[in-house]
C-alpha cells in the first residue's frame, strides 16, 4: 500500500462528553490543547502537536469508571518525548491523574482524566529516554 494518494494523515478519536464548553475548556486550559473548530456547539475538534480529538455533546457511554481505572484502561494513547516536563506541566493546570508519572519496562508514563471520565495515556518510550 505504497500509493500516497491513500495514505492516512491522522486519527481523531471521538468522545462522547456531556458538556462542550466544560470539556473544551479542560482541553485548552489544563491540556494545552486549542480548539481547532466548533460546529454549532455541539461538535468540536482540539488540536496539540498534530494529535486530534473530536468532542461531541451527548450521553456517554456506561462503563463502570472505577473498574475502567482500576485495570488502568486507555481511551487515548499519546507518544511524547518528555514525559517528566509534561507531566508537571499538567500538573500545575490542575489536571487530574489518574497514574501518576511512573517508569514502566517500556518507558515512563502518566495518565490523566478529563471531566467525562476519558483515560489519556502520556508515554515516553524507553528509547526516547536515551535520545
Amino acid at each position: 500500500m505504497s500509493d500516497h494518494s491513500s495514505r492516512l494523515c491522522h486519527v481523531a478519536p471521538v468522545f462522547r462528553v456531556a458538556d462542550l464548553d466544560r470539556s473544551l475548556s479542560y482541553y485548552r486550559d489544563q491540556l494545552g490543547f486549542e480548539v481547532e473548530f466548533n460546529y454549532e456547539g455541539f461538535y468540536a475538534g482540539v488540536l496539540r502537536d498534530a494529535c486530534h480529538i473530536h468532542l461531541k455533546c451527548s450521553g456517554r457511554v456506561d462503563r463502570e469508571q472505577g473498574t475502567f481505572e482500576g485495570d488502568e484502561h486507555l481511551d487515548a494513547c499519546f507518544a511524547v518525548q518528555d514525559a517528566q516536563n509534561l507531566a508537571s506541566r499538567f500538573a500545575s493546570t490542575g489536571a487530574v491523574f489518574s497514574v501518576p508519572l511512573r517508569s514502566m519496562p517500556y518507558g515512563r508514563e502518566f495518565y490523566v482524566k478529563d471531566p467525562d471520565g476519558y483515560i489519556l495515556g502520556f508515554v515516553q518510550s524507553a528509547e526516547a529516554q536515551h535520545t
